[in-house]
């Protein structure tokens, strides 16, 4: 029985990793008191992974806004292990592949060949320099004249960004000047060699993709997920709220028993005439 997989522009942001966070919170048991603190579904690696798949989606939004001519693609599978290329955009500017890095206030610090985040050095430049040769072998296997894949490192809500060398190979920038750094690329690829690309990319053969839950379903759970994250949350603060106002009592209680106790002291002391 053959299998029809559907183009790989329907996948979503995230997709793998959802789908991971998914089967990782069903393994997660929670007991009912566990629940009513607030314990997170997800510890460890998957938190991380959640982040990720957050700041995965936003940066996708943002991609979606690009203007005719530019076609972006999410979640490809290349190699092993469910190793995936998070973004992959093609366009008048040429062919790029994505990371998405979250480093929430973090100060990035970028040289030649290292990428530090708040002071401690990172894989990130030589994973997506990796990457994007991955992704150039296998567009090559099919289009031998396909030129390099370019790798960009967009860097979600950091803090201050400091670069003192330029890479090589890869652009690092603020996810939030993605689109207008694309846009005002130099156009290197004509309307012909655009269609070429996009319908080599577009074939789930070109990266031996395998079936996958619809993006329907994907959303569907992740929205779950989030509104057990959200309401785990709100529990944990709930509880912080309630341990605050619980030890502000308290010392409201002894101030006013000192008080007390100074004022009948003082009322002992003979008044001077």
């Amino acid at each position: 029985m053959t299998v029809d997989i559907p183009a790989m522009r329907t996948r979503l942001a995230a997709h793998t990793v959802i789908e991971d966070l998914v089967d990782q919170r069903g393994a997660t048991i929670r007991s009912p008191f566990d629940r009513l603190l607030g314990r997170s579904p997800l510890q460890g690696e998957c938190l991380v992974w959640y982040h990720g798949a957050q700041g995965d989606i936003g940066l996708g939004a943002a991609l979606a806004k690009l203007p005719a001519g530019w076609t972006v693609f999410h979640s490809l599978p290349v190699g092993a292990v469910r190793s995936e290329i998070a973004h992959f955009v093609v366009g008048p500017g040429g062919v790029f592949s994505i990371t998405t890095q979250t480093p929430h206030g973090k100060s990035i610090w970028v040289f030649k060949r290292l990428l530090l985040v708040a002071g401690y050095p990172t894989s990130y430049l030589h994973d997506a320099e990796y990457e994007a040769e991955r992704a150039t072998r296998v567009l090559r296997k099919r289009m031998p004249h396909h030129g390099v894949v370019r790798p960009v490192i967009a860097l979600v809500d950091p803090g201050e960004v400091v670069i003192r060398e330029k890479p090589g190979e890869v652009k690092v920038l603020n996810a939030r000047h993605l689109n207008s750094w694309l846009l005002r690329l130099p156009h290197i690829l004509n309307p012909r060699e655009l269609m070429q690309i996009v319908t080599l990319v577009d074939d789930p053969g070109t990266w031996g993709a395998m079936p996958q839950l619809n993006s329907r379903d994907v959303m569907a759970r992740f929205a779950a997920l989030e509104a057990a994250m959200t309401v785990s949350r709100r529990r944990r603060v709930s509880w912080i709220s309630a341990g605050a106002a619980i030890v502000l009592a308290t010392v409201g209680v002894e101030t006013l028993i000192v008080v007390h106790l100074v004022s009948a002291m003082l009322a002992t002391v003979p008044r001077p005439f």
